[in-house]
């Protein structure tokens, strides 16, 4: 959640990204890691995508922290 400040209780928020093309997944994961937050690559958009799409993602709505 990008409207939440990145740093928090000693360690910084995990965004989830996936993708297809790996120069463009690079550039998002330094997108990421520039904010502040804490890049973690889910693999394809055929893996990933599923589990980190709203609203039914397994992953969506939860609000990670890397400690």
């Amino acid at each position: 959640n990008l409207l939440q400040e990145p740093k928090v209780s000693g360690g910084q928020r995990v965004l989830f990204y996936s993708g297809d093309d790996a120069d463009a997944k690079t550039q998002v994961r330094k997108i990421i890691d520039g904010t502040g937050f804490f890049p973690a690559d889910l693999g394809t958009l055929e893996a990933g995508g599923t589990i980190a799409s709203l609203p039914f993602g397994s992953l969506a709505a939860h609000n990670f922290i890397k400690i």
